[in-house]
């Protein structure tokens, strides 16, 4: 009888389809009609084109190459700006893994031979900017025809069932995490997800509580390091120039770890070190156009809530619309 009610409360209270600071650190979902405040902005309507899907149409204003913050669907950055008459080519995330590496192997294919732009924009989350460029290889091609096998081979792989099974040892975490939630401030879910008090009411769910992953405070290190930043600036540089041979702008899109944006908000802040980041890269020379992201949203922070989901690692539709427009002022400041 006791394994069949933790089973019901397990069914009933973890939520594979909610944000997934709850689905890695097994934390029960407390407000179930929290998405409810974003009904006005999830768009169904995909504008933009995937390259998985790109058959005959070659010529496009952007090209977008990113990690999960490209990868939003309808309420994603990419989305709004093709709702804003920005003709948008999206490079799947399986096709780019690593979008520094995956850029550079466009630029020595065939790829800008093939397809027309006049921007890309590089997109890559704070934790993992560093991470990203320290084993790349510049002079590695990714073809049109490669591409196109990589499309075929994903057809053909089944998708992973996240839905929730009998038995399973989530009936121990998720009853276990619950009352580790309920008694701490501070508390590590599953080695994977951080809670701590903040003082203030930045999201819906009044409970003056930030949820981030772990990793965004293990990158602090190297993101706080000027010479790791120097080198990400010569890589940028360097992808700019070879972008500007072919007639095309690289614009690059850093999105602030949702650690990084709260910061200044955590009540006790002797136990995480601050992240720098963004102060650093500031203050390098940049050829490329910078969306200098986290002033943006912190501005945007301190006058409404859920800029970043309560209980996901990602920026909101609110964030993704603030972004879609500086990138606008961008593209127009740049035409010629």
């Amino acid at each position: 009888m006791p394994v069949i009610l933790l089973h019901i409360f397990t069914y009933y209270f973890y939520k594979t389809d909610k944000g997934d600071l709850l689905r890695v650190g097994y934390i029960m979902s407390l407000y179930p009609d929290y998405y409810d405040i974003f009904k006005s902005e999830f768009k169904n309507e995909i504008k933009f084109s995937r390259l998985s899907e790109q058959k005959e149409k070659k010529k496009f204003k952007a090209l977008t190459i990113g990690d999960s913050f490209s990868e939003q669907g309808g309420y994603g950055y990419n989305n709004y700006l093709a709702m804003n008459n920005i003709d948008l080519l999206h490079t799947d995330r399986y096709i780019s893994l690593n979008q520094f590496q995956t850029l550079y192997s466009l630029l020595k294919s065939d790829f800008f031979d093939q397809y027309s732009f006049a921007y890309v924009i590089l997109q890559c989350i704070e934790r993992d900017i560093i991470e990203s460029i320290e084993e790349m290889k510049t002079d590695k091609s990714l073809s049109c025809a490669e591409i196109n096998d990589m499309i075929e081979k994903k057809g053909e792989t089944k998708k992973a069932d996240n839905s929730f099974k009998f038995p399973s040892d989530r009936v121990l975490k998720i009853p276990i995490n619950a009352v580790q939630y309920a008694l701490h401030d501070d508390y590590l879910f599953d080695e994977m997800v951080v809670k701590t008090k903040i003082d203030q009411d930045l999201f819906s769910p009044e409970n003056q509580e930030l949820l981030f992953f772990k990793h965004d405070i293990a990158a602090v290190k190297k993101n706080n390091n000027e010479s790791n930043i120097k080198k990400l600036n010569f890589v940028l540089n360097d992808l700019n120039n070879l972008l500007k041979n072919k007639g095309i702008k690289l614009i690059f899109l850093p999105s602030p770890d949702k650690y990084d944006l709260y910061y200044d908000f955590i009540t006790d802040k002797s136990k995480y070190p601050k992240p720098l980041f963004f102060e650093l890269f500031e203050k390098v020379n940049k050829d490329y156009i910078c969306i200098n992201s986290k002033p943006i949203l912190e501005n945007a922070v301190n006058e409404t809530k859920d800029i970043y989901f309560y209980d996901d690692s990602h920026w909101s539709p609110k964030a993704s619309m603030i972004i879609a427009g500086e990138i606008i002022k961008q593209i127009n400041l740049n035409d010629e």
